[in-house]
C-alpha cells in the first residue's frame, strides 16, 4: 500500500526541485485542504529512492509550517530519508494530479494494462511555465520563487571570482542585478 496514493489523484500538489551537495530531488507537497496531507520525496540525481511522509521535517520542525524560502541550509527528513543541507530550491509547478509510478502497486486498484508498443516520433519538448495559483496567491508564489533564485545566487561565494574572467558575462550579471534592484524598489514603493 502506498500512503497518500488515492489522495494524490484528487488534491493539489506543489512540486519543487531541491538540490543538496550530492543529490537532486523532486519534492511534492500536498497543499492544504486535504484531510490528511502527504509529502513525496523522489531522488532524481542519482536516480533512486522515493519516500512518503505525512509529517516531514526540516531541522526538527514541520515542513508545512515553513516557507520554501526558509528551506535553504536545512536538512529535510521525509520518511526514512534525511538529506544533507539544502543548497537550492526551485518551484516547478502546481499539479492537480501527480502520478503513481507504474512499478508501485496501490492496494485495492488493478495495475494499468500495458498498451502495445507503436512506432511514434519522439515528443516535442516544450518548456512549460509553472501553473501558478490564482491572484493574489500566485503573485506571492512568484515573488517567493524569485527570492529563492536570488538566495541561491547569493550562496555562491565563488561567483564573483568566476565572472572576473568573462567581462561580457560580468556585465550581464551586473545589469540583471540592477534590474532586480529596480523591481524591488518599485514593488516596495507600491506597498507604502
Amino acid at each position: 500500500m502506498v500512503f497518500g496514493a488515492t489522495t494524490r489523484r484528487s488534491e493539489k500538489w506543489r512540486v519543487y526541485r531541491i538540490r543538496t551537495a550530492n543529490s537532486t530531488y523532486e519534492l511534492e507537497v500536498q497543499t492544504e485542504g486535504a484531510d490528511r496531507r502527504c509529502t513525496v520525496l523522489t531522488r532524481t540525481e542519482p536516480a533512486g529512492e522515493r519516500y512518503e511522509d505525512s509529517a516531514p521535517q526540516l531541522d526538527g520542525q514541520s515542513l508545512y509550517a515553513q516557507s520554501a524560502l526558509d528551506w535553504i541550509g536545512k536538512r529535510l527528513s521525509v520518511g526514512t530519508a534525511c538529506t544533507s543541507e539544502i543548497q537550492s530550491v526551485d518551484f516547478l509547478t502546481t499539479a492537480s494530479q501527480r502520478s503513481v509510478p507504474s512499478s508501485t502497486m496501490v492496494f485495492g486498484e488493478k495495475p494499468p494494462r500495458a498498451e502495445p508498443a507503436r512506432a511514434q516520433p519522439p515528443p516535442r519538448v516544450e518548456e512549460r511555465r509553472p501553473d501558478w495559483a490564482p491572484f493574489p496567491l500566485g503573485f506571492v508564489e512568484m515573488t517567493e520563487a524569485a527570492a529563492s533564485v536570488l538566495k541561491s545566487v547569493a550562496h555562491r561565494h565563488d561567483l564573483a571570482a568566476a565572472l572576473r574572467d568573462d567581462p561580457h558575462l560580468m556585465r550581464r550579471y551586473q545589469l540583471a542585478l540592477a534590474a532586480c534592484g529596480l523591481m524591488v524598489e518599485t514593488l516596495t514603493r507600491r506597498g507604502d
